[in-house]
């Protein structure tokens, strides 16, 4: 029988009073299973979830899991990008197999797909590009903005009902949910293990804080889609070939960051044959993994990956 969020959160405050507390607690299992926080009230549940109050917004997340919870669990947080649903990009890429193989998979919701606005446009909240917030229009700043406080609160507050590894949470989009990837990773390496930013934006630095900051220990892999990466199709606004190419010379820049950079012929879409190779490749390097240690595999078949930036593009 699970003991409710509030009583746990009552034995942790004391215990915290008594003792000094650490980020995260020992389960005894191998692994670190992660602090668990929820906002008063909420209590997450598998599938959808609703009015998940964060910076004074409700918002919405979707929670797929493992048969086997005895044990803290690895887990993805799956950004789409501007077109997708953010459900429909999970069964594209093959993400929300990932449970079939252990993992738990986060899919955060963006505002303008709960507001039923278009996410490619002028946003209910005066952005010109609503997706996710990563730091297109705002400028180089040292606040992190919403949505990666968001995304981190939602783990923690799954981690108050299922066991999370603290060492391998990782995160991972397409187009504007590979800028976010870079968004995340650039303001909160101390929290995620790892990302996969596929075709994203860096948009001339600005998804970097304003003050320049090493980034912890973790594993990034870039994605180019090769000449056919841009958006739209047709009269296209994004190139992602130098998009890609920013993003590898400045994670290879960092010494603490292994940073693959990965091309294909795919386009601007997620390779979901890629899919099981970059959960693997990601696993091999937890936090507080030596990157002396990295060793990069063979990708599938069709793909090219490098150690450190791009040498084709």
């Amino acid at each position: 029988m699970r003991i409710s969020n509030l009583v746990l959160a009552l034995l942790a405050s004391a215990l915290c009073a008594l003792v000094s507390c650490g980020d995260d607690d020992d389960s005894g299992s191998g692994a670190t299973a992660l602090q668990g926080a929820c906002p008063v009230g909420f209590t997450p549940r598998s599938g959808e979830n609703v009015g998940f109050p964060s910076d004074g917004v409700d918002r919405e997340f979707h929670v797929m899991l493992p048969d086997d919870l005895e044990e803290p669990r690895p887990l993805f947080v799956s950004l789409t990008g501007t077109v997708q649903s953010e459900l429909g990009f999970a069964a594209q890429s093959e993400l929300d197999l990932l449970p079939e193989e252990g993992w738990i998979v986060a899919v955060p919701v963006r505002t303008c797909s709960q507001n039923g606005t278009p996410c490619a446009g002028i946003g209910t909240d005066g952005r010109i590009w609503e997706p996710w917030w990563d730091g297109s229009i705002s400028g180089p700043i040292d606040d992190e903005e919403v949505d990666v406080r968001f995304v981190e609160a939602m783990v923690r507050c799954i981690a108050t009902e299922w066991q999370v590894d603290a060492d391998r949470i990782y995160v991972g989009g397409i187009s504007a949910g590979g800028s976010f990837t870079n968004r995340s990773m650039n303001f909160n390496s101390h929290f995620f293990a790892g990302g996969v930013s596929a075709s994203g934006n860096w948009y001339n630095g600005l998804v970097e804080p304003a003050t320049s900051i090493e980034m912890d220990g973790s594993i990034v892999i870039v994605i180019w889609g090769g000449p056919t990466d841009v958006w739209p199709a047709n009269n296209p606004i994004a190139d992602y070939d130098p998009e890609t190419k920013m993003a590898s010379v400045y994670y290879a820049a960092q010494p603490n960051v292994v940073t693959v950079s990965c091309s294909g012929t795919h386009g601007h879409i997620w390779p979901t044959a890629m899919t099981p190779w970059l959960v693997e490749t990601l696993l091999s390097h937890p936090k507080g993994s030596d990157p002396s240690d990295f060793v990069l595999t063979e990708p599938p078949a069709g793909f090219s990956c490098v150690l450190g930036e791009y040498t084709d593009h």
